[in-house]
């Protein structure tokens, strides 16, 4: 078994996603306070279980997910949340749209799982997954895009 390393790629607190930690807000725009760019953070030992531990990369935790996949080659994040019952995977811009071969690999792995998915093309979400997941993302993102399995 290949175990993954973050390495150098540093995407998920360089400011793509939005978080508050240790006081400091993250969000698009404004990396984390403690990051250090390509290296890592500065604060490690001491990092917050939420987000920074409880933080859940696909790239890392998908051991069949392509390395061209990673977030520091791809400028895609593939991350997994919990909304209530509903476990599923996003897909954020870092600063790029999937590309079709990523978004179409990412689906089949959510139809795989039998869990919702939902990515950004710009500044439009759109969702894949059952009618409850559908219904939470209509009323997380209103007046966006939809799709029903």
């Amino acid at each position: 078994m290949i175990t993954k390393e973050c390495g150098t790629c540093t995407k998920c607190c360089e400011g793509w996603l939005s978080a508050d930690i240790k006081g400091h807000k993250m969000y698009p725009g404004k990396p984390c306070f403690f990051v250090e760019i390509g290296k890592g953070c500065k604060d490690y030992n001491d990092r917050p279980k939420y987000p920074c531990q409880d933080f859940s990369c696909g790239w890392l935790e998908i051991e069949s997910m392509p390395e061209e996949f990673k977030p520091e080659v791809s400028g895609v994040i593939m991350h997994f949340k919990e909304d209530g019952e509903n476990s599923y995977i996003v897909l954020s811009k870092a600063p790029n749209n999937p590309t079709a071969k990523y978004l179409s690999w990412a689906i089949q792995y959510a139809m795989s799982k039998g869990i919702g998915i939902i990515w950004y093309i710009d500044d439009q979400s759109w969702w894949l997954g059952n009618s409850e997941f559908s219904k939470q993302m209509e009323l997380d993102h209103p007046k966006k895009g939809t799709q029903n399995k």
